[in-house]
């Protein structure tokens, strides 16, 4: 998704589109490695607060226009459309069909797309689009070795209270009530089961 001892992700601004487990620990591997600006869009306030208490600009898409609040955040750029946020890289961690589509019609020139997310039915792209505005699509669905590495590495680092991310515990009797909290994306992140010793 990142390479790793590249440099040209540097200077570079990128948005995140869930803020789920995934979504959160994308946005904190960008800044890692380097990305100037990272924003993160979600319908799910809870959620929201806890990536902001992270560092993060937040784009609630119940009450926010994204694309405005895109351009004052990370300024202008252009598309094929004309006028558009600054974004370079476009990170579906969320799955909904209009993030694509949002991609192909604001996305900048020389913009790429990464899905991380489980999408449930087949896309159509406008390709002959894609190559006028020199645009890319990038699949991240495996972990390599080095993959592994970095995570610890980010994990070690100490920027950031990763631990916040989980946001309630379960004995494994509980199994039940843990996984209807963990459906519960307006009042849950990541809920975990303790297991006894």
């Amino acid at each position: 998704m990142i390479p790793s001892g590249q440099g040209y992700v540097k200077e570079q601004n990128a948005v995140v589109f869930g803020s789920g487990t995934i979504g959160i620990a994308a946005a904190v591997a960008f800044k890692y490695f380097g990305m100037k600006k990272v924003m993160i869009c979600d319908y799910s306030a809870y959620r929201l607060e806890i990536a902001k208490k992270l560092g993060f600009e937040t784009c609630n898409l119940q009450v926010d226009d994204f694309i405005n609040h895109a351009k004052e955040y990370f300024g202008m750029a252009y598309s094929l459309n004309g006028p558009t946020a600054n974004i370079d890289c476009w990170l579906d961690a969320a799955g909904a069909k209009s993030i694509l589509d949002d991609f192909l019609k604001l996305g900048k020139i020389e913009s790429r797309f990464v899905s991380v997310a489980v999408n449930k039915e087949p896309r159509s792209i406008d390709l002959l689009h894609m190559t006028y505005a020199q645009q890319s699509i990038i699949g991240s669905g495996g972990y390599m070795k080095e993959d592994v590495d970095d995570v610890q590495e980010i994990m070690a680092c100490g920027k950031w209270n990763l631990e916040s991310m989980i946001t309630h515990e379960f004995p494994l009797e509980q199994l039940d009530q843990a996984l209807y909290k963990a459906s519960d994306v307006n009042n849950s992140l990541n809920v975990i089961i303790k297991m006894k010793k």
